[in-house]
This record gives C-alpha cells, sequence and structure tokens, in this order.
C-alpha cells in the first residue's frame, strides 16, 4: 500500500534509531542534539560504565503530538517510569529476558501509551510514555497537533524514546505496522538543512519538524 502522510509526533531535533527486531514500518523517536547524540558525551559514559538518570537523556518529558485528527481508543497513564539507566543491563533486559516472558500484559511491553483511531480507519500507537503525562482519555476526540502525553521510559526499554507505529487494526502485537511518511520535515546534510516533504529520514538521520 501506500504510504499514510502524518504530521510528525514530536517537535524539535530527533533521528529514528530503531534497535534490532524492529519492523522497519515501527519507529523509535528519539530527540538528539546536531551531531545526533540523545545525550551529552559525559553522560554516555555514565550510561554505559555506570548509572544515568533519566532526566539527562534529551528525550525525557518532551510532548508528543496528535499526527492527525482522530478518537483515542486506548489510554494506560499508571505505569511506572524507571529512572536509572545502564545501557547493558537494560539492552539484556529489553532484548533478551522481556521476550522471552512472553507476557499477555500490553503495559509490560508499551509501558504507558495511547493508541488513536484516524477518520480512515487506521490506528497510530504511541508507547513508552511517562505516567501520569497523558492529558487525553478513552473517547476524546482530538485535532491534529493537539498535545496528548509526554515522553518517558515506561515497558520494554532501555532509553526513554517515543515508540510510534501505524496500525490497519487496534492490535500492537499482532497488526503489521503500516508505512507513513511525514508532510514536512527538514533533514540535516552536513552543515544545511533541506526541506523535505511526503517522505522520512533514513534511520539515525538528524531531521527537525515542520509546524504548520
Amino acid at each position: 500500500m501506500n504510504p499514510i502522510q502524518i504530521d510528525c509526533p514530536v517537535r524539535g531535533m530527533w533521528a529514528f534509531m530503531n534497535p534490532p527486531g524492529h519492523h522497519p514500518d515501527a519507529k523509535d523517536f528519539v530527540a538528539v542534539d546536531a551531531g545526533g547524540k540523545p545525550y551529552t558525551l559525559l553522560d554516555g559514559m555514565r550510561h554505559v560504565l555506570w548509572r544515568l538518570h533519566v532526566a539527562d537523556v534529551f528525550s525525557w518529558e518532551k510532548q508528543v503530538f496528535a499526527p492527525f485528527e482522530g478518537v483515542v481508543v486506548a489510554a494506560v497513564n499508571a505505569c511506572e517510569d524507571r529512572t536509572s539507566l545502564n545501557l547493558v543491563k537494560d539492552a539484556f533486559t529489553a532484548l533478551v529476558r522481556a521476550p522471552r516472558q512472553k507476557s499477555d500484559d500490553a503495559a509490560f511491553f508499551l509501558g504507558n501509551h495511547i493508541v488513536m483511531q484516524s477518520s480512515q480507519g487506521f490506528y497510530a500507537l504511541f508507547a513508552h510514555l511517562r505516567k501520569d503525562s497523558l492529558i487525553v482519555k478513552v473517547g476524546e476526540r482530538v485535532k491534529a497537533g493537539q498535545a496528548i502525553a509526554a515522553i518517558g521510559n515506561s515497558g520494554n526499554t532501555i532509553q526513554p524514546h517515543l515508540h510510534f507505529q501505524l496500525m490497519q487494526d487496534n492490535a500492537p502485537f499482532t497488526a503489521i505496522p503500516l508505512p507513513f511518511v511525514f508532510s514536512g520535515y527538514e533533514k540535516k546534510a552536513g552543515k544545511a538543512w533541506i526541506r523535505e516533504a511526503g517522505s522520512l529520514p533514513n534511520n539515525r538521520q538528524v531531521f527537525k519538524t515542520i509546524v504548520g
């Protein structure tokens, strides 16, 4: 099918950093600096060698926005965020231990999350949101660009980020993610920024969102 055009669900400077096993149409949004880093060099060393607090990761508490007009059909808001990070330990837990548990509890993997249905019938999943950050509820109609929550570190995560995907059905674990593109964004090319529309940045390519 042709990719679905949507607005970007975050604002600012970002990159896609999808881990092994991710479907190519399911994207992990990570807030980065101009060099594509999710935190400072010193904090990166802390993340690998010791412990890092979630507040030191650029994605933490960044707002999430509705990428189209639709209705909220699922909302979980009470999962705890893991606030202390260690890259080696958390990667082992997320990529090895958690999949083996085969939990039927959506919140175990997704943490706090929202599912929206568009007027065209497809669904969007927003996962790993911060506890108590949801400002929409089930049954509420939201407009494109409306703030709906903030990024957290709940569920099966390595560090704060937004997991986002479109689906034909409201079934995050079984529906095949649908391809999508942004209505507009700017990608970093050397020292320049190039405006794009109707496409997506490559994984790890730094991009900025365009509003309006």
